[in-house]
């Protein structure tokens, strides 16, 4: 008598997990990325840019880094996407030589199930490149620097020609050229998630006054303009390499729901060939905020909550401003939703308590009309002197306007702009504001039914924050406390002023506060 599995082997061979053929690896959206440079040209790119490393160690663990024992390393890790070193228009003998080596280490990571990826260079020459990586079968081509106009294009379509369904992410250093990209991951340069006294940066300060943080939440936040998720990569080296830096850089990409192109110095990588115990805590601590945040996927799918609206305007030349506006208000902590200008609706603005429309420069007609009512009807417009009737003397004046006003600036520079939110706004108009929060960063987003609202803190000092209150408006009957290293905490709620307060006793680093 025959078994099923005799009486139709091909089945059973078309049932075996995709992952032992090579077929498993994702898709974009699902990508959970690792820059992974090594091979022979990635020593020789280096030593063009006179960045190669010193010492022995290093250099030997970068130039063996594509031996398939380095995958062990992902074994039990959320990362499945590793950037590879792949082109950087260098001697062809060592193109060549890299392409073979990535080809079989490609082909090892295909079967465990993992996305590779090329890097390529400025100085590459795609008609160098894209034939050996479809050979290869990359599942795509990340370009990182500055290319030529067009050469994004160009790729994609030799890519296309070729009859390869690789994706090409270029990683910009200019957000706005592509806030509205339709591409498969937006992918931008970022800076590294810190905090300084200002005394140290050389700028006179007072002792209370909070640090400076440099952070990508309000980066990543700049790129939902609308409801629906979409992928967005944060690429840049921490400064220090501390186990903390690396924590730290995973939740600063993860909490407006974005991700960090996770980034080993060499240091690091070299104690990891050698199996060295702290390296490999450390790598495994960067493996558990990657889960953490994987974990809470669903909180992707939340849109971000604010009764402001900051109004972007996706075709202006100087995109720079708009984007210092996005990154100081949200240092100020008042939430806020990004409008792009295009959108901009009475109905739209229906959903908000005041606007900040210093991008409108001039308004339109329909604008004028549209932000008026707005007005009217009881909300705070602010603009700039393009709105008409600008102040001589102070530095904004307010003007009533049926039940409610506008504010007009003078000249509105946007660090003036952030600090003045916090008062022009009640706490009530605001939604939620936080107390003793100096080092921390939130961002809050609120689940589609409005039943659920997340606040989520991200501390860039490396001295715990303690006493947090988050006063928010609205009815809620629990607040929860999710962080990556405890199980989460039921806290206790207080009715303050017609709101609710909650108060976080300690932060160390990353938390997530769910009110239902």
């Amino acid at each position: 008598m025959k078994t099923r599995g005799t009486k139709h082997p091909l089945i059973f061979l078309l049932c075996l997990p995709a992952v032992l053929w090579g077929t498993n690896q994702g898709t974009p959206d699902s990508w959970i990325p690792a820059h992974w440079p090594g091979g022979p040209l990635e020593l020789e790119r280096r030593a063009k840019a006179k960045t190669a490393p010193s010492d022995p160690a290093i250099r030997e663990a970068i130039a063996t880094w594509y031996d398939p024992a380095t995958l062990s390393l992902l074994d039990g890790s959320p990362v499945n996407c590793l950037l590879l070193t792949w082109s950087a228009g260098a001697d062809g003998v060592i193109e060549r030589q890299q392409h073979q080596l990535v080809k079989a280490y490609a082909a090892e990571a295909h079967r465990r199930g993992i996305a590779v990826l090329g890097l390529v260079y400025p100085g590459a020459d795609s008609s160098q490149f894209v034939a050996p990586a479809v050979e290869a079968r990359l599942d795509g081509l990340v370009l990182d620097g500055e290319f030529p106009v067009g050469f994004t294009e160009q790729v994609t379509r030799a890519l296309a020609s070729a009859g390869s369904s690789a994706v090409v992410i270029p990683i910009a250093t200019d957000t706005a050229s592509i806030r509205t990209a339709r591409l498969p991951v937006l992918a931008v340069a970022g800076v590294s998630p810190s905090a300084r006294n200002l005394s140290d940066m050389g700028i006179r300060a007072a002792p209370s006054s909070e640090p400076w943080i440099q952070s990508n939440v309000w980066l990543v936040r700049s790129f939902r303009l609308a409801p629906a998720w979409r992928p967005v990569w944060i690429s840049y080296q921490p400064d220090d390499g501390t186990p903390t830096d690396y924590a730290r850089s995973v939740a600063d990409a993860a909490v407006a729901g974005g991700r960090w192109i996770a980034a080993l110095d060499d240091g690091l990588r070299a104690k990891l060939r050698r199996n060295e115990a702290a390296a490999l805590a450390a790598w495994q601590r960067i493996g558990a905020y990657l889960k953490f945040a994987e974990d809470h996927a669903e909180w992707h799918g939340f849109a971000p909550y604010g009764n402001l609206g900051v109004i972007v305007d996706t075709a202006a030349q100087d995109g720079e401003m708009a984007d210092e506006y996005l990154k100081l208000v949200a240092r100020r902590q008042v939430p806020y939703r990004p409008i792009a200008r295009s959108q901009l609706s009475a109905a739209l603005l229906a959903g908000f308590r005041a606007v900040l429309a210093t991008a409108l420069a001039p308004p339109s007609a329909a604008e004028r009309t549209m932000l008026t009512t707005f007005a009217e009807n009881g909300g705070l417009v602010v603009a700039g002197p393009s709105w008409g009737n600008p102040p001589k003397q102070e530095a904004f004046a307010e003007v009533p306007l049926g039940k409610g006003r506008v504010t007009v600036y003078k000249d509105p520079d946007p660090e003036s702009v952030a600090r003045d939110m916090r008062d022009l706004l009640s706490h009530r108009e605001a939604g939620v504001v936080a107390f003793n929060v100096p080092s921390v960063i939130t961002y809050t987003s609120s689940s589609g039914d409005g039943k659920r609202l997340l606040v989520q803190l991200l501390n860039y000092s490396n001295s715990p924050s303690t006493a947090i209150t988050i006063r928010v408006s609205g009815s809620f009957k629990t607040a929860r406390l999710f962080t990556p290293d405890a199980a989460p905490a039921k806290l206790a709620m207080s009715p303050a002023e017609g709101q609710i307060d909650i108060t976080i006793p300690k932060l160390s680093l990353w938390g997530g506060l769910l009110l239902e």
